[in-house]
């Protein structure tokens, strides 16, 4: 990984020049790490600096490693093993360097297709658990790469318990697609970037607005989704 995926959003506003989401928000997320230690508050549960770091670095791990916390309540054991090691920055370090090349994420395709959204979302969680946190302002190129994510399966699959059908929008541009089946859907407009933070269970800190018919709106605020 190289330092200037840190500075990738600034320094190509206008076109990505090869840069991917998922490794912009890989080294700012670290980047944050370093500032804050291991101690700080997430959006991610009851986990800290130091849990969020372990589970990134633990579903990333070796094949082997990889195969073991699949099975059923493993993963939860390897990130307390982790953070009961002690030793924050090397952790950081390990999850700066990028996933193992012969994993599941250790590819280009895999790695925008399993990470863009996974570290986008946790560097959020990291940011808005502080006090006086701000949105920040993404390159388009950045927004369609999140917006060609979360268009997809995923947001099928975490929203699949929704009791309403769900339309997404973008409120940059004039694009829509169908989340989740169902009469009378409710629509979430947003930028791609914040329509993600809802989708995944950050409904208090997404900057959306909803529509459509009063219940239907009425039962998605309701709703908590989860990954």
């Amino acid at each position: 990984m190289t330092s200037s995926h840190s500075t990738a959003y600034g320094e190509h506003p206008d076109d990505a020049d090869g840069h991917r989401v998922s490794m912009v928000e890989r080294a700012l997320l670290c980047e944050l790490f370093d500032e804050l230690g291991p101690y700080a508050p997430t959006l991610s549960g009851e986990w800290d600096t130091h849990h969020l770091a372990a589970h990134l670095s633990v579903r990333e791990g070796g094949p082997l490693r990889q195969v073991r916390t699949a099975l059923p309540g493993k993963a939860a054991g390897a990130i307390e093993s982790r953070v009961a090691e002690g030793d924050f920055t090397a952790l950081v370090d390990e999850v700066r360097g990028g996933p193992p090349r012969y994993t599941v994420y250790g590819t280009a395709k895999t790695d925008k297709l399993g990470n863009t959204l996974e570290f986008f979302v946790h560097h959020e969680d990291v940011r808005r658990a502080a006090p006086a946190w701000q949105a920040r302002k993404l390159p388009t190129w950045a927004e369609d790469q999140i917006w060609e994510r979360i268009r997809g399966v995923v947001t099928k699959l975490i929203m699949r318990k929704s009791p309403v059908g769900v339309v997404l929008a973008r409120s940059d541009r004039d694009d829509s697609v169908l989340a989740v089946k169902g009469s009378d859907a409710a629509v979430l407009r947003g930028l791609p970037s914040e329509v993600t933070l809802f989708v995944f269970g950050r409904a208090d800190v997404a900057d959306v607005e909803l529509s459509g018919p009063a219940e239907s709106v009425r039962q998605l605020r309701a709703t908590a989704f989860s990954v």
